[in-house]
């Protein structure tokens, strides 16, 4: 199984910290969990946090955001 990241493709609500990183905030859709991550924004747009998979061992259904 190849690992692929969680991205996110919203510009406009960005919460950039000291570091230069970003809030997310990711919620498992099976199981409910949630998740406060940092992430850095790469050149596409995309949000790479390097989160793989929830702890139901879902790995492809979540609700992800920036935090403001």
């Amino acid at each position: 199984m190849r690992p692929e990241s969680v991205t996110l493709q919203e510009a406009d609500n960005d919460v950039l910290m000291p570091s230069g990183r970003i809030k997310i905030h990711i919620r498992c859709r099976k199981c409910g969990e949630v998740f406060i991550l940092r992430g850095i924004r790469d050149g596409r747009g995309h949000v790479e946090t390097g989160f793989r998979r929830c702890l139901c061992d879902n790995d492809r259904e979540f609700d992800i955001e920036t935090l403001g």
